[in-house]
């Protein structure tokens, strides 16, 4: 297939993928397991800092207790892992050591404005060039 037929293929897909479950069918089983439409963040940070050492684990507390759990105090999810990316300007593969933060919320306005507010504090306190964000809608209960 040429390029430009795949490109317009994937957004397709992926937009469908992102859609939320209609009500006649998951919707309603949803409803039965006593959960709610929510909206599923996984907010990706790496811990390499440019010009110092990595993201300390009292640096990490310290940005969760001020920035991340006063925008979502009913709760999250968080775990280390490692993560690779490329390099755009040297085109390296990096490793580094990160975290993962997930988030469920409603899917408001709000709740995407609150994302945003902690992906640009981590970006700006950690000297980062991004903090990965995905998004998914789900059925939750709790």
């Amino acid at each position: 297939m040429r390029l430009s037929l795949i490109c317009p293929l994937l957004c397709v897909l992926l937009a469908s993928a992102c859609a939320t479950v209609p009500e006649g069918a998951g919707g309603d089983l949803c409803k039965q397991a006593g959960g709610s439409s929510q909206l599923q963040a996984e907010l990706l940070f790496g811990r390499d800092t440019n010009g110092r050492g990595p993201v300390s684990d009292a640096e990490r507390a310290g940005f969760m207790a001020d920035v991340v759990t006063p925008r979502f105090p009913a709760g999250l999810t968080t775990w280390d892992t490692r993560g690779q990316w490329r390099d755009a300007a040297t085109g390296k593969t990096i490793q580094e050591d990160s975290f993962v933060i997930r988030i469920v919320a409603a899917a408001t306005p709000e709740t995407l404005a609150r994302l945003a507010q902690i992906r640009s504090a981590y970006v700006s306190q950690f000297h980062q060039d991004a903090v990965g964000l995905l998004l998914t809608s789900i059925c939750a209960s709790f």
